[in-house]
């Protein structure tokens, strides 16, 4: 479908700047700059300054009809003058060189309006919003102000300097039940003389997205639609906050955008603590749509392997919970033995680790000779002062990996092969229908979570997976087939209660990933 033009006046001139300037040395290091603001009546109006030196990339902050002492150069000045008389505000720059005393002009009365609207409207209960942000960027830095407020309440004063670029977006909401439609759109260089855009929603793409319950640590959950860019109107908007799980339609106009999810538990004192954050990028296209989900089972270890950094293994226990749909991102509650044996069963390190109590997520052990070892992580869902859900998915998770490591070799990652289960045809609640089948996709997972060492090749040879019905203490082997770069197993469910699972991934080496999930997902 063809989408309505973009309607941006040309700008051939700079607005005037008064410069005033004293008899001072042109040699003087410092400066003052006065910024006068007006308001859209014509009247003085204290407003907020952002400043950026061009020359360096030093950032400022200042208030203008005060003078901003500052080392002479050639400065972006941005602000924000919001009236309380019309409830109005204009956004306004200037470029120019300071030395001396030095001052300039921002008058709102010439701020032209950003103008935002569909073809369609998605409904009366649907609340506006407009956002815009000009921005200023040096080779070093980047500084911005932005700000928002209903439609016909925005203005923007145009200006054709090359160091700025302006931002804007819309969005239309209702607040609670998880539809958002949102539109936004930039400029590379200088601010237009107003925005006039009206979307074709035909054009527009759709995304469903699940946020599902059971296995985060909180079910209080936020979402929020983001543009990436680098000079983007504000930090996106709300597309729903509440208690999951929901099914959210967004409709959103074509380009890059960030689809976030944050969780939060309630500590004992009542306070608000955040749980975890997880993002999917997105990029659009004109009328396709797209689906996202989140918290889906089985949460897991994921993208960590053990390390050889000389003569010292290492590992960080802070990604044994990931999602495996995508995860970039764990959640900050978890506590874990870890512990190292050698060949002989013998313990060579046992110790505790977790990002609360100061002891932090990452394990080391000396390994003095070449040799078989195997080294178990034993996990658990753990955040002082937060109590987790009683029906939580993934309390506890296990890895066990048995390497070959030698202490003279280069540094390296350990030449194993990290099993991510994922059961398929779950309900919104991580639930399986009592009797049904699940099909568990076994994912082989051989990625760093820094790029500091090197990732050698490593081939499968085997793959198994187990379940158990009874919270692992009776354990039984499921047939594992290999499908495209992956491998599937088939779990009869039982008629109620939960699930836990296990694989484990051998390499022609001989080396092995071992993964244990309890409470994988439920069946009812």
């Amino acid at each position: 479908m063809r989408r309505l033009p973009v309607v941006l006046a040309a700008v051939t001139v700079l607005l005037p700047i008064t410069l005033v300037s004293t008899a001072a040395s042109a040699a003087a290091a410092t400066a003052y700059l006065t910024v006068i603001t007006y308001d859209r009546s014509g009247a003085k109006l204290k407003s907020p300054l952002r400043l950026i030196n061009l020359d360096n990339g030093a950032e400022y902050k200042g208030t203008s009809l005060t003078a901003k002492k500052l080392k002479k150069g050639k400065y972006a000045v941005l602000t924000d003058i919001y009236s309380t008389k019309d409830g109005t505000d204009t956004l306004g720059a200037r470029v120019l060189k300071v030395s001396g005393r030095t001052s300039t002009t921002i008058d709102a009365r010439r701020g032209k309006p950003v103008k935002l609207a569909l073809d369609k409207k998605p409904g009366d209960a649907y609340y506006q919003e407009v956002r815009a942000q000009i921005c200023a960027e040096s080779s070093s830095s980047s500084t911005e102000i932005g700000a928002w407020n209903e439609p016909g309440k925005m203005f923007v004063i145009p200006n054709s300097s090359k160091s700025l670029q302006f931002a804007y977006n819309s969005s239309w909401s209702d607040g609670s039940t998880g539809n958002l439609w949102m539109v936004s759109g930039a400029t590379k260089s200088a601010v237009p003389s107003g925005v006039s855009r009206t979307y074709r929603t035909a054009s527009m793409a759709t995304v469903t997205g699940r946020l599902k319950r059971g296995p985060a640590g909180s079910d209080n959950v936020d979402l929020r639609l983001v543009e990436r860019a680098a000079c983007h109107a504000g930090y996106g908007a709300s597309v729903f906050s509440g208690i999951s799980p929901i099914v959210t339609k967004i409709h959103a106009s074509p380009g890059s955008w960030s689809l976030e999810a944050n969780w939060w538990g309630t500590e004992s004192g009542g306070n608000s603590a955040m749980m975890g954050f997880d993002y999917r990028k997105l990029t659009l296209a004109a009328g396709k749509s797209y689906n996202q989900s989140f918290f889906n089972a089985a949460w897991g270890p994921g993208r960590n392997l053990p390390g050889m950094y000389s003569t010292t293994l290492r590992f960080d226990t802070s990604l044994m919970f990931t999602d495996p749909s995508y995860d970039l991102y764990s959640e900050a509650s978890e506590r874990s033995r870890v512990t190292l044996y050698n060949s002989a069963n013998k313990v060579l390190k046992a110790q505790w680790r977790t990002d609360w109590e100061g002891k932090g997520s990452e394990f080391s052990a000396k390994i003095k000779k070449k040799g078989w070892y195997r080294l178990q992580v034993d996990a658990q869902r753990y955040r002082p002062g937060i109590k987790h859900p009683a029906d939580m998915l993934s309390p506890r998770a296990q890895a066990i990996f048995k390497m070959k490591l030698n202490p003279k070799a280069k540094s390296r990652y350990a030449d194993v092969i990290l099993p991510r289960m994922v059961p398929g045809g779950l309900d919104m609640n991580n639930r399986a229908k009592a009797g049904s089948s699940t099909v568990l996709d076994i994912r082989p997972d051989r990625r760093r979570n820094t790029p500091d060492l090197k990732l050698g090749k490593v081939t499968a040879k085997t793959v198994t997976a187990q379940v158990s019905f009874d919270n692992g203490r009776t354990w039984r082997s499921v047939p594992v087939k290999k499908v495209g770069g992956r491998w599937q197993a088939t779990v009869k469910n039982p008629a109620s209660g939960a699930v836990a699972l296990r694989s484990r991934i051998t390499t022609t080496k001989g080396e092995y990933a071992q993964v244990t999930i309890y409470r994988a997902y439920t069946v009812a």
